[in-house]
């Protein structure tokens, strides 16, 4: 059983040697590359996971796949295999996450959509969310075709629901009586 703790350990390290490198953003880049990479390949996971492969194989993968992340990152990987936590990758990258929000202020909200927002919106968006926040924001986009239109905003459990299916729905039941 995967510990929270044990997770939240590793990504605090990570974080103040990040901090003391000055390379948060490039360690967040590639971690966050990393884990999505590793997401859209199941496969590649069980191997890591797999009590037979050999901690080299599982470490050599592991450069092989992203030879061009940060060496501490490659650190990182090296002692979780060697350790035999190579299923704390994904886990200890949510934590530094929730570190790295925490202590630079950083508000995550979670935005649906119909379709793709295109960069300029995105960028609208963002800047718009942050000055009416007060703080940097970091969008975690989602598509829901269903919406029709519009978008729903997400922040710290508080939902603004602008789709155009929320509309509909609103004037179905106003029409209703």
């Amino acid at each position: 059983m995967k510990s929270q703790e044990t997770a939240r350990r590793y990504a605090e390290a990570l974080y103040t040697l990040a901090i003391e490198e000055n390379c948060v953003q490039e360690i967040d880049r590639d971690y966050h590359r990393v884990v999505d990479e590793m997401r859209d390949v199941p496969d590649f996971i069980r191997f890591l996971m797999h009590p037979l492969v050999a901690h080299d194989a599982k470490t050599s993968l592991l450069k092989s796949a992203f030879p061009d992340i940060s060496q501490f990152l490659h650190n990182l990987f090296a002692i979780l295999v060697k350790n035999g936590r190579e299923g704390y990758i994904e886990m200890i990258y949510d934590e530094f996450e929730r570190l790295r929000e925490s202590e630079e202020g950083i508000v995550k909200v979670s935005v649906m959509t119909a379709k793709e927002l295109s960069s300029q919106d995105r960028r609208r968006l963002s800047e718009h969310l942050a000055h009416t926040l007060g703080n940097e924001v970091r969008l975690d986009e989602h598509i829901d075709e269903s919406l029709i239109g519009g978008l729903r905003i997400e922040v710290g459990g508080k939902v603004i629901d602008g789709s155009l299916r929320a509309r509909l729905d609103e004037l179905k039941t106003v029409l209703a009586g």
